[in-house]
């Protein structure tokens, strides 16, 4: 499936609100590591830099159109970095502290 950058965040609003509602839930107030599975152009994902500024933030996506996108969001954040992968294949390393998707 090819996925369209421009098109994802046109609908931005619908997926937006659930995933600031389900992450203004956890309860990691010092999280160091933080994973973003599937993060599409990676404007979520920055919000997590935001929300866990001392964490690297990492966003992972199977789309590099979509990571083409997301590589604006990590010249702005010096702890968020992005990775082309398949998360079927992905293991979280043993210092990760939190993971949404």
């Amino acid at each position: 499936m090819m996925w369209d950058p421009v098109k994802y965040v046109q609908f931005g609003d619908y997926r937006d609100r659930p995933f600031f509602d389900l992450t203004a839930r956890i309860r990691a107030d010092r999280a160091l590591n933080v994973v973003d599975l599937g993060c599409g152009p990676g404007n979520l994902t920055a919000t997590l830099a935001g929300r866990w500024p001392e964490a690297r933030v990492t966003g992972i996506d199977s789309s590099a159109a979509m990571l083409a996108k997301a590589g604006v969001h990590a010249e702005a954040n010096r702890g968020l970095n992005f990775q082309l992968a398949d998360i079927a294949d992905w293991m979280p390393s043993a210092d990760t502290d939190v993971i949404v998707t």
